[in-house]
């Protein structure tokens, strides 16, 4: 009997101190871009300067999607969403101005990708999936 209390005790405290789902804002990310590479995050606010993205991978594999700046009220960064180029899988396509939820890793690199004003993007979000608010 002890053994079941004692696991429903470890469950409860499980549950109640996983982390939730909300967005953070973007100026927590911005203020130290090291401490916050490779994380995991949620991000939520307005698309701006959204242009299309074709290229590669370092494979030679195709690859497309979208670049924007991700605006909210403490600060931006910019976001890639990129995807293989496949005939049965497009992505999500993004408006100018559109309020958007953004699940994404941050990254702090050099790996030669710019924005369409030419600016190598060193420091930014890597979109694994991008929902339209309502």
């Amino acid at each position: 009997m002890w053994g079941l209390l004692g696991c429903g005790w470890l469950w409860a405290a499980l549950v109640l101190a996983a982390p939730a789902d909300e967005a953070i804002p973007i100026g927590s990310i911005t203020i130290n871009p090291m401490a916050n590479n490779r994380r995991a995050v949620i991000l939520q606010g307005k698309a701006k300067e959204v242009s299309a993205y074709q290229g590669e991978d370092s494979f030679g594999r195709s690859l497309c999607g979208q670049g924007f700046i991700l605006e909210d009220e403490t600060g931006s960064l910019d976001v890639l969403y990129l995807i293989r180029c496949q005939a049965n899988e497009t992505p999500v396509l993004v408006g100018e101005g559109e309020r958007v939820v953004v699940h994404a890793t941050i990254d702090v690199s050099s790996d030669n990708v710019k924005n369409k004003g030419g600016k190598e993007l060193v420091f930014k979000a890597m979109a694994t999936k991008i929902i339209r608010e309502k």
